[in-house]
Order: C-alpha cells, then sequence, then structure tokens
C-alpha cells in the first residue's frame, strides 16, 4: 500500500520461511507477488493458501486476480465467485467481481455487483472507479464523472 515493494517482499520472504504452513503468511507472499506481477509465483502461494485455508475468501480472491493478470479470465472469475460465496458482505470482493463480469461483458451481473459493493461500503471507491469505467463505455460520461467524484464527497 505504502509503495515500500521490496520491504515487503522481504517481509513476505521471511513470514513464509518462519510459519509455511500457516495460510496468512502465503497470502502476504502471494500478494506481494501479485503487486510486482509475478503471477505464476503469486498462484503458487495463494493455491496454497488455499490448500492450508480453504474457507478463505482472501486466498481466492488473490489466486483469481492472479489467474486474471495471467490472462485466465474465466477461471479468475471462478475464484472471485468463490471469494464472494464465501463472505458475501465484503464490498471489496463484489467490486472485483463487477470488473470481471464487465471484462468477460456480462451486463446487467457487472452493474448489480457494483451496486451491492456501493451499498455494502460507500467509502469503498473501488467499485465507484470501476463502475465509473464501465459507464463511460456506455456513452454514459456524466453518470461516470459523477461514480468518480462520488467517494470524494
Amino acid at each position: 500500500m505504502l509503495g515500500n515493494k521490496e520491504q515487503s517482499r522481504n517481509a513476505a520472504a521471511k513470514a513464509s520461511s518462519l510459519a509455511p504452513n500457516l495460510a496468512r503468511t502465503q497470502l502476504v507472499n502471494g500478494y506481494a507477488a501479485l503487486a510486482e506481477y509475478r503471477d505464476a509465483e503469486a498462484r503458487s502461494a495463494f493455491e496454497r493458501a488455499i490448500e492450508l485455508s480453504p474457507a478463505d475468501p482472501l486466498a481466492h480472491l488473490g489466486l483469481g486476480l492472479a489467474q486474471i493478470s495471467g490472462g485466465q479470465l474465466e477461471s479468475g472469475r471462478g475464484e472471485l465467485e468463490v471469494a464472494v460465496a464465501l463472505d458475501s458482505s465484503q464490498a471489496l470482493l463484489r467490486a472485483y467481481l463487477g470488473k470481471a463480469y464487465f471484462e468477460e461483458k456480462r451486463s446487467p451481473l457487472d452493474a448489480q455487483q457494483f451496486g451491492i459493493a456501493k451499498s455494502l461500503d460507500p467509502l469503498d471507491p473501488t467499485a465507484f472507479l470501476y463502475d465509473g469505467i464501465r459507464k463511460q463505455t456506455e456513452n454514459r460520461p456524466v453518470e461516470a464523472l459523477e461514480d468518480l467524484e462520488n467517494p470524494l464527497r
């Protein structure tokens, strides 16, 4: 979050070496790799996290994002659907699922997920950003701008 990628990578590696069978350390390692677009390494860490804690929605979110980043949109979206099924009240999960639906051109599913995410956490800008992009692509620039400005109000 602070942009200290090298420190994050080192901390994640140390955590993994100290507790390799703890799902949370695998998650940290996976997200650190994902932030540097090391998709294969991220996928491996998230798959291990899922082995250790199959009901953790953050592991499925990470695996889905890594798969999508690696060009596997359908399987990545499937992992995001699993994450939402495991924790349907988390706005961030809904926003990323909406983004995956948008990439697959699956309207109105994308808009539904963005709407749910906005209602769950109106202060999280993620759903507003992606919904604004969706609306801009649909030639709805005023509504898109409103979405992009909404979290700032």
